[in-house]
């Protein structure tokens, strides 16, 4: 990004499905902007610990370090006056907060880097991160290798039987599908063959 000049803050958010390396490319980021000796302050959501608990981490292995939050709001509270880059990833599980809170810190002149999914398993609009988009100075959309076919995936394919809307997981739980490959209805049908396998177990030892 080369138009900003001067102490003018501004918010990038990186999206994509699973496995399409935003994490990566936070880090990536972020790391540079330690070489140019920055003050940087990283965070993550709680509810994601897949690999490590203090860390982000990609799932090629590349780390960095991080601190928990619950919410996005948590995040104003954290983030000290002297720090100019704000990384912030996996932020569709940080809550309604998240767009108020990246414009604040924007608004404070810090450089605010966003990851996560923009569409849910569904392939729906993953809240709030649409909204986040309407208010980025930068968006960049990855892509990954659909699993099937080898085309780019721009979509989340869930593998497990639920349809709550946040269920973390990583390989075996998740894979990256293209448009054409996707089945949306997958955990649904699953959440189905599960029940009737149980109704049958049970009339059987009735």
């Amino acid at each position: 990004m080369d138009i900003v000049r001067g102490n003018m803050g501004w918010i990038e958010v990186i999206v994509g499905p699973m496995f399409s390396g935003k994490s990566e490319e936070l880090i990536r980021r972020l790391r540079r902007a330690e070489i140019a000796r920055q003050r940087v302050q990283i965070f993550k959501p709680m509810i994601d610990q897949r690999y490590a608990k203090n860390g982000i981490v990609s799932h090629s292995g590349l780390e960095i370090r991080s601190d928990l939050v619950h919410t996005a709001l948590e995040v104003l509270d954290k983030v000290e006056a002297r720090t100019e880059v704000v990384g912030i990833d996996e932020a569709q599980f940080l809550g309604e907060g998240l767009v108020e809170a990246c414009t604040r810190l924007a608004d404070m002149g810090k450089r605010v880097i966003v990851t996560g999914l923009d569409t849910d398993y569904l392939g729906r609009p993953f809240e709030p991160i649409p909204r986040l988009l309407a208010v980025a100075e930068e968006i960049t959309k990855l892509l990954a290798i659909c699993v099937r076919c080898g085309n780019p995936a721009v979509h989340t394919q869930r593998l497990v039987a639920s349809e709550d809307l946040i269920v973390v997981g990583a390989t075996g739980m998740y894979e990256a599908r293209c448009r054409r490959c996707f089945e949306p209805q997958l955990a649904h049908e699953r959440v189905e063959a599960e029940k009737t396998a149980a109704e049958k177990a049970k009339a059987a030892a009735g």
